[in-house]
């Protein structure tokens, strides 16, 4: 064992390593002992010390000093480990300690179980997602010290933050904005393609960015049309896809782009996904250069995303988002090559007036410059409140050919349909289409038929003639009620889940990142002392998949609510209620 040791500790150069020990254990209020091959019955005499190991790790240190990227995470996983650690730990902040380092002692002062760290392991490496470049060592100490039962880790004293973070694989190669649920059921259908199909699944054109899986749209034929020769006809100018909110529009537009990438358009073509439509009623390949959605973003951002888009080099710097934007129209108006942009979601921007004006309108005047936006048509509407005469976001846009995104009862029936089909296959079908017309009869938008069907998937009972009653009961309900019935049901569930979901409605810009425990932290500070550990985020992900947006900020996942409908039942809470 020794010998062993030895070698970990002073290997022929500087490297990061893991070092893993799995046995029986000992724990005691003077004491930690560790079994090795050679052990008798009493580990208190001939078993491994805490002091013996802790040296071992000093020498490990002096080695990996000379590497300043160098780290080192030491596992313990036995009966009484997690004494055993901290009194490791102890002996090494007695002396010149080791930085760059871990400690994790899995199993209490009492029994442990071997697997546990494997399990915990697991489960903290599942909770990053595609939109996560990199694991920061830091990070994923504290997902793991939150996903095991019993145990003890101590990274902060030993510096682990100084650790270079690791890259990590993933099946897509960018980032992506789609809600959990569609993220989940994307990652499924990746994992069965090769690596060649694989690479079509670019973010921007596969159309959950927009909200929605291809397979699931239904329906828009005539307004997909008309976009798509808009964009054969016109060299420059601005079309705006716009309708009320909940329409629809975001997931018309991810259509668009999954019929202007070919690769993937033939894929899901031939996977039975995806209808082949007549080629002057799809866009032209790959029409677009640059595919932006804009919740959350700031008028800096977007320039800056535009630039790299267009690949104008670096922006001046001028500390001026007004210079920027000149800048950016100047380097535009330059380039020999068309550019073909789509930003969507522009009322959910920082500044969306501002956006359209000072800089999409100006864009849009750019020669070989086109710019698709898809909007509401004022700040002020939303899903359930009166219809508005307000126009103040397409008058900001000026002129520009308009597509209307209308009710469509239709297509909502067949999308209904198609969704409880896919999720409940053991219902019976009659009660499938039953439950599909009497959602289409209540003549909602897209997002309504959404918020029922993740409702009714959450019971199924629901389709059942037992649960007619209960079933018009929820459809009465308006986008927000609905939404409200969904966090009852969560927050029965998990005392965490309401605090978890109001700290997302109060969230800035593109959402809360849950690295560092941040969306725990802030869950924890509206919990009235519940306490919120990102083991409960992993239960409310899971349980709230389809409310909840994932996105992606400075090269890791963020969380926001999936709709702004969802963010106002938080922000105006019932009357007489206070936080």
């Amino acid at each position: 064992m020794e010998e062993r040791l030895e070698q970990w500790a002073g290997p022929p150069a500087p490297r990061s390593s893991v070092l893993y020990w799995a046995g029986h254990g000992e724990a005691a209020p003077d004491g930690a002992w560790l079994a090795v091959h050679e052990t008798p019955g009493s580990m208190r005499t001939r078993g491994l010390l805490p002091e013996s190991l802790a040296a071992f790790i000093d020498a490990e240190w002096a080695r990996r000093i000379a590497d300043p990227y160098a780290w080192t995470v030491v596992v313990i996983e036995a009966c009484g480990a997690e004494r055993f650690a901290d009194l490791v730990a102890v002996r090494l902040l007695s002396g010149d300690k080791p930085r760059r380092l871990a400690i994790v002692g899995v199993g209490g002062y009492g029994a442990g179980h071997l697997g546990e760290f494997a399990d915990a392991l697991s489960g903290a490496l599942a909770s990053y997602t595609d939109n996560d470049e990199t694991i920061r060592l830091a990070d994923l100490m504290l997902r793991l010290h939150d996903r095991m039962q019993v145990g003890s880790i101590h990274a902060d004293a030993f510096d682990l933050h100084l650790a270079p973070p690791l890259p990590r694989p993933r099946l897509l190669p960018y980032g992506i904005t789609t809600p959990l649920d569609v993220y989940a059921e994307l990652q499924t259908f990746l994992t069965g393609l090769t690596p060649d199909e694989r690479s079509h699944f670019i973010p921007k054109a596969q159309g959950a960015e927009q909200g929605e899986l291809a397979w699931y749209f239904v329906g828009r034929d005539r307004e997909r049309a008309e976009i798509a020769r808009w964009l054969r006809a016109e060299p420059t100018g601005m079309l705006v896809v716009t309708g009320r909110a909940g329409a629809g529009k975001s997931a018309l537009l991810g259509n668009v782009l999954v019929h202007a990438h070919p690769g993937l358009r033939k894929l899901l073509v031939q996977s039975g996904h995806l209808r082949e439509l007549p080629a002057d009623e799809r866009p032209p390949d790959r029409v677009f250069d640059a595919v932006i959605h804009l919740t959350g973003a700031s008028m800096s951002e977007l320039v800056g995303r535009l630039a790299r888009a267009a690949d104008l080099g670096k922006r001046p710097g001028t500390g001026s988002t007004a210079q920027d934007i000149e800048w950016l129209l100047d380097r535009l108006g330059k380039r020999a090559e068309p550019f073909t942009l789509l930003v969507d979601a522009l009322d959910e921007a920082q500044e969306p007036l501002d956006v359209a004006g000072s800089l999409l309108t100006r864009l849009a005047e750019l020669p070989r410059v086109r710019v698709v936006v898809g909007t509401r048509a004022s700040t002020r509407e939303g899903p359930d409140q009166p219809e508005t005469d307000d126009r103040n976001l397409l008058d900001a846009l000026g002129a520009a050919h308009l597509v209307v995104v209308p009710r469509d009862p239709g297509a909502l029936g067949e999308y209904v349909r198609l969704r409880l089909g896919h999720a409940l296959p053991g219902a019976d079908p009659a009660a499938v289409d039953a439950a599909a017309r009497r959602i289409q009869a209540y003549d909602r938008h897209f997002l309504y038929a959404r918020l029922a069907v993740h409702e009714i998937v959450a019971d199924p009972e629901l389709v059942t003639p037992e649960g007619a009653d209960a079933l018009a009961e929820l459809l009465r309900r308006d986008h927000r009620a609905l939404f409200a019935a969904a966090v009852d049901r969560l927050a029965r569930r998990s005392a965490a889940a309401g605090p978890l979901l109001e700290a997302l409605a109060l969230a800035r810009g593109r959402g809360l990142p849950r690295a560092d425990r941040i969306w725990a932290i802030a869950a924890g500070a509206l919990s009235d002392g519940v306490p919120v550990t990102d083991l409960d985020i992993d239960q409310l992900l899971e349980a709230a998949a389809p409310y909840v947006m994932l996105d992606s900020e400075h090269e890791q996942s963020v969380y926001r609510l999936a709709h702004r409908t969802f963010q106002e039942h938080f922000l105006t809470p019932p009357q007489g209620q206070t936080r």
